[in-house]
């Protein structure tokens, strides 16, 4: 999986996975040694990610949140892999994929708010895809300081993951 390759996870460090789903991010950050919260707008995701830590030994905090609606604190990492696919439909079903005009309103509204969420020179690693409007996801990451960590294609995309802090 591109995203867990690409994560580099301090040991005691604070981080949040927004958008968790099973939560096998948080999961994986929480045996890498980082207090981890799991942040889904799906409770029934929120749940299955909190379950997942405990059948492997580990404590995740969840919070069943629309992005940073009910996130509290300051963290040194913020994870997110947004739904990215363009679609302006407003089927909840699409909630899980959908990323909105361009495929990039998700990932534009995280990034209006996450700067209030990371703690000083915080870092902030997403997934972009080709799929997205490419004009609007450079317009959405031209105020932090970004860096590829990885790249794969599949099937019709190219994915990205990539290592972002405010400038």
């Amino acid at each position: 999986m591109l995203l867990l390759d690409c994560l580099e996870v301090v040991d005691g460090e604070d981080l949040l996975e927004m958008g968790c789903g099973s939560g096998i991010i948080s999961v994986h950050c929480a045996a890498a040694g980082a207090r981890v919260t799991a942040v889904d707008l799906n409770p029934a995701a929120v749940e299955c990610a909190i379950e997942n830590a405990r059948r492997n030994g580990l404590e995740v905090r969840g919070i069943v949140s629309d992005l940073f609606s009910k996130v509290t604190g300051v963290y040194n990492q913020i994870v997110f892999n947004p739904p990215y696919l363009p679609a302006d439909d407003g089927d909840s079903l699409a909630l899980s994929w959908s990323g909105g005009r361009g495929g990039v309103e998700v990932l534009d509204r995280f990034l209006g708010e996450v700067p209030g969420f990371l703690k000083h020179r915080g870092r902030i690693t997403v997934v972009a895809s080709s799929s997205m409007d490419d004009e609007l996801l450079r317009s959405s990451i031209s105020r932090f300081e970004t860096e590829i960590l990885g790249k794969k294609h599949i099937f019709f995309e190219e994915l990205r993951v990539l290592s972002m802090r405010v400038r």
